[in-house]
């Protein structure tokens, strides 16, 4: 069987020989032109909305364009795109990627949970008026026409296997079925998926798995400030892949370019796998991925793009991220109460731990619990108060990804840290004012300020489990390369001794080729873990 452990390897360049490009695109959220009438209807649905909708599709149509000029061999969309399934906006769809499918283009597409029985509106003036929306049982029709490699179809979902090009496989995983709240899918459909894989790994093709949803998680306890975008038994699904030679997934439905790995540790398998999640065309900053596969289907680099103008806007990145900011204030007391809600439960799990319990002791608990404001209106004004400007300098600096390298990331961090803090002092100060008490206050606020620290430094770090040593991993969020299978063996390939050079060369674990090995240390060759003993 072959070995197929990831292998981050940002020097692997030369493996990429008669290299096949994909293009990626996720989220496009298209609302067809022809359902929008500026006026009170539409002015309404878009404040606080972070997408810029009335650019949706004119940034699809640009993409579309930068396809065409480009001429990836493949086109691939892991849902969401439309706005909110109306039946007119596939429509736009559908007709761009037969253009795609005219110039040899492939395209693969899957619903994400805006695509299919939606709440599909068009906006006339002062009225919101329901459409006609695609439906569960019109999906695969719908795009078959561009569905031309699909190989094989799940019976009780949307989820296919595809081999678009030679020597690769699409595995689409379909979480969503049209339906809003948490992704799933079926232990039927997973068994069906796993045993496709099975069958491409016999074959010795690179499998690359797609989904709406995440499986992994990009910042620890994410959440904590906002609703789940991971499948439901996500771990468990994700195990099930690995074990099956599934090591590569595309994702998108957060809206944020991301790149994380998950490493089996266990010793057992020294298993991973690297979920590639790709913002939205019409969230800032705007982006969209380019693959590239090695024609011996060994490794995948990935590059991100952005749309940069439209005619309507020359520069778009300018004009995104002011929207962005601007929408997010609007967006502000929603997110308040979500975070105040996270305070909330930070206060509750001290007062319900043994041992902060029987040091602070249930008086003080009750004195606790009467701090907390009890108005949604009182709760909004604290948190914008101590923390609403960070909070979006928060979100902007996620937004654009590799947080590290922003000169700007340790001061957001330390703002927010401060800021939870001297919330936390304007609500417990009226009960705790006796000098007898600050200590045990102070007691109190560091307690809930460790308990946010994890995902706000998993955040700023850009660090997958901040806190441990032996799982913790940073992936670099806009440009890598993988090295995911065995070479596959075929009569074309160039520069065979460059490749099999670069398969006998050591690296460290960040993909580093070693010219001298220290004695006790971990490193890669031909895709295995090895440890040096000389």
């Amino acid at each position: 069987m072959k070995k197929t452990i990831i292998l981050l390897c940002a020097l692997c360049t030369l493996s990429l020989q008669g290299q096949e490009k994909i293009m990626v695109i996720t989220d496009p959220h298209v609302l067809a032109q022809s359902l929008i009438e500026e006026g009170q209807a539409f002015d309404e649905m878009m404040n606080g909305q972070r997408k810029m909708i009335d650019l949706s599709e004119p940034a699809f149509m640009a993409l579309i364009d930068t396809a065409l000029a480009h001429k990836p061999s493949l086109l691939l969309i892991p849902g969401d795109l439309t706005k909110d399934s109306e039946m007119e906006s596939h429509n736009v769809v559908l007709q761009q990627l037969k253009r795609l499918n005219a110039a040899g283009i492939k395209t693969l597409v899957m619903p994400g949970n805006h695509d299919i029985n939606g709440p599909a509106y068009a906006y006339k003036g002062n009225q919101k008026i329901s459409v006609p929306k695609m439906t569960d049982s019109e999906w695969d029709a719908f795009y078959a026409p561009i569905h031309t490699s699909i190989t094989a179809q799940d019976n009780l979902s949307h989820s296919y296997v595809a081999e678009p090009l030679p020597g690769l496989t699409i595995l689409s995983i379909d979480g969503s079925h049209g339906t809003a709240g948490t992704g799933s899918i079926a232990d039927s459909t997973l068994q069906w998926l796993l045993a496709q894989a099975d069958s491409a790994n016999q074959k010795g093709n690179m499998i690359i798995a797609m989904c709406h949803w995440q499986l992994l998680e990009h910042v620890d306890k994410s959440a904590m400030a906002s609703s789940s975008t991971r499948l439901k038994n996500a771990d468990a699904i994700r195990d099930s892949l690995m074990a099956h030679q599934v090591h590569v997934l595309l994702t998108g439905h957060m809206h944020i370019n991301g790149m994380t790995t998950y490493r089996d540790t266990t010793g057992l398998t020294q298993d991973s796998i690297v979920e590639i999640t790709t913002g939205a065309p019409i969230t800032y900053p705007c982006p969209y991925r380019w693959l590239t596969i090695a024609q011996d289907r060994s490794s995948l680099s990935v590059e991100t793009a952005y749309i940069t103008s439209l005619p309507s806007h020359p520069d778009l990145n300018t004009y995104s991220r002011e929207w962005m900011r601007q929408q997010a204030q609007l967006m502000l007391p929603e997110l308040s109460l979500q975070l105040w809600g996270k305070t909330d439960q930070a206060f509750d799990m001290i007062a319900n731990d043994p041992s902060m319990s029987n040091i602070i002791g249930a008086g003080v608990i009750t004195m606790l619990k009467q701090c907390l404001p009890q108005t949604d209106s009182a709760k909004i004004a604290l948190v914008e108060r101590h923390l609403g400007s960070t909070v979006i300098e928060l979100y902007l600096l996620h937004s654009e990804a590799n947080e590290p390298e922003r000169p700007q990331t340790d001061s957001v961090a330390q703002a927010m840290y401060k800021g939870m803090e001297s919330m936390m002092r304007e609500v417990t100060d009226p009960k705790f004012n006796n000098f007898l008490l600050r200590d045990i206050q102070d007691f109190i606020i560091a307690a809930a300020v460790v308990k946010a620290k994890e995902p706000i430094q998993s955040m700023v770090e850009d660090v997958t489990h901040w806190e441990s040593d032996l799982y913790s991993d940073r992936t670099d969020d806009l440009s890598a390369i993988f090295v995911v299978n065995e070479p596959r063996v075929t009569t074309s390939i160039s520069n065979e001794h460059i490749r099999e050079q670069m398969m006998n060369n050591i690296y460290d674990m960040l993909g580093r080729p070693v010219a001298s090995p220290q004695k006790g240390g971990v490193y890669i060759q031909k895709g295995k873990k090895v440890i040096q003993t000389y």
